[in-house]
């Protein structure tokens, strides 16, 4: 966003013209310059309602004089005085010398002011302000064991009389009800970057959510002060500082609002609930931009930990990671890495349990118009490793994580390994639509057989305008993670969701 408001150029004072003829002229000419000056003002002045020009010249929007303070009556006085002096004889010098001064006067106060309003104005131009609002319909169905309802009222499975998809009540006071309208996301965005050098950042989520009770605050997603570092016209280093989202693979660093798909894949969800973690991070652009590298010192406690809003971080260890991606042009290639030590607290005995983490991502897309007349087509994917990477925000401690050892606590935990892949494909059908699938698979423990959930998803998006799209989509999942020893659960969830989506 960049405004200027252009200066009126350095009146000559009258005293230089001596001559009679030179200042009779003089007295014609400089009436049409204050014209010219006072209408450049009148453009610069804010936004205001103007009045349609008439096709009829006896009404044009010339006709009625403007009262603007920034010169603009006085301009109109001119022309008039312009249109009489044609017609009239010769005045005396001494008359011609104080209009000329009374006009030097008045173009000296529009540049005065014009200076005053860019001085007001400047700051706008190193200010950007984006965002975005997803409202969201959300319609959920579930089979018998994949029902919010199994064990409600101390029952091994469905309470008698209650189906799987009906409503019954809960202990924190809300029930079971799978149907709703909610605000999915609304994202408020500002960067200031006063210098080349430095850049300001904030985002912020006014959802009513995050705060230490549940249902209330409002939620600081990218925060961070930014040093950027020209190396080069083609080489460019930002040093960050603040919250960020983590760089670990490719879906995580998409924002929301690119996505067709309402929701990142599971096996993200399950490794970096959250996206946004506290650290500082180191982020290189080379080669046209075609090379990135993103290297990250983190607390590994992203925001969708429960207890990242009270405590950042429940150990010393920070976590490192860090990305490396190469943009052919037709496609792209890319691999993260991550190393760092998570923690288990027992709230009710007081022990608490650290150990090490790892995970390892590669990833690839291909994004070519293969037919022109179509649109781009889209394919990514993205292959995940890890080690006890999983937070614990899908499944319980058992399944999800490791456990807290008993009864020596000094013993290591029982290491989970965790495995995720998931493939998406996007074609556009002109700038119209957008169609969609995907197959993502994760398990939590790679060393139980049958322990995984797939998810087929499918989405189609109508672009009504640049800024305002509708995404419809559609989830089929089944749910076979379990605790070791027990059945797979063969749990089936169907899930419907539309959202309209306004951004700018």
């Amino acid at each position: 966003m960049k405004l200027s408001v252009p200066r009126s150029p350095k009146a000559t004072p009258i005293s230089s013209f001596r001559s009679p003829a030179q200042r009779r002229a003089l007295s014609l000419l400089l009436p049409a310059v204050c014209i010219a000056a006072a209408h450049s003002a009148a453009a610069q002045e804010p936004s205001r309602p103007s009045t349609p020009a008439s096709s009829s010249p006896s009404t044009s929007q010339w006709s009625t004089a403007p009262t603007s303070s920034s010169g603009a009556d006085i301009g109109s006085q001119a022309a008039s005085s312009n249109a009489s002096s044609a017609s009239a004889p010769p005045v005396a010098g001494g008359d011609v010398d104080a209009r000329m001064r009374a006009l030097e006067a008045k173009l000296a106060e529009i540049q005065e002011k014009n200076e005053k309003r860019s001085k007001v104005l400047e700051w706008l131009e190193h200010v950007k302000i984006s965002g975005y609002l997803q409202p969201q319909l959300l319609v959920q169905s579930f089979n018998d064991t994949a029902s919010p309802n199994v064990g409600a009222g101390g029952a091994s499975g469905l309470p008698a009389g209650i189906s799987a998809n009906g409503i019954t009540a809960k202990a924190d006071g809300t029930t079971t009800n799978g149907d709703y309208f909610r605000l999915r996301r609304a994202r408020l965005k500002v960067e200031v970057q006063p210098t080349e050098y430095a850049k300001f950042v904030m985002e912020i989520d006014p959802n009513l959510s995050g705060g230490t009770v549940s249902g209330t605050g409002t939620i600081a997603r990218n925060v961070e002060a930014v040093a950027i570092i020209p190396w080069s016209k083609d080489v460019k280093t930002e040093i960050g500082m603040g919250i960020f989202k983590i760089p670990f693979g490719y879906e995580i660093l998409q924002s929301d609002a690119d996505r067709p798909f309402i929701e990142r894949s599971w096996s993200e969800q399950s490794v970096a609930s959250g996206e946004f973690d506290t650290g500082v991070r180191v982020y290189t652009t080379a080669l046209d931009k075609k090379f990135t590298f993103n290297a990250a010192v983190v607390n590994g406690s992203t925001q969708g930990d429960k207890n990242f809003s009270l405590l950042p971080d429940l150990n010393r260890g920070k976590d490192v990671l860090g990305r490396l991606n190469y943009n052919f042009g037709p496609f792209d290639v890319g691999a993260s890495g991550l190393i760092g030590s998570g923690s288990l607290v027992d709230a009710t005995n007081l022990k608490f349990k650290q150990y090490t983490r790892w995970g390892v991502n590669f990833e690839a897309g291909i994004h070519y118009p293969f037919i022109k007349s179509l649109g781009n087509t889209k394919v990514f994917s993205e292959l995940t490793l890890a080690q006890n990477l999983d937070r614990g925000s899908k499944y319980a401690a058992g399944i999800g994580q490791p456990t807290i050892p008993t009864p020596n606590i000094n013993e290591d935990v029982g290491n989970k390994d965790e495995r995720g892949v998931w493939v998406r494909i996007e074609q556009d059908f002109t700038e119209w639509f957008t169609l969609g699938a995907r197959y993502d698979m994760y398990t939590p423990d790679s060393a139980q057989k049958n322990d995984a959930r797939d998810t087929y998803s499918f989405v189609g998006a109508v672009h009504f305008t640049k800024g305002l799209q509708l995404m419809l989509e559609y989830d089929h999942a089944i749910d076979n993670v379990h605790k070791p020893g027990s059945n797979a659960p063969s749990k089936q969830i169907e899930t419907f969701s539309t959202v309209l989506q306004a951004r700018f």
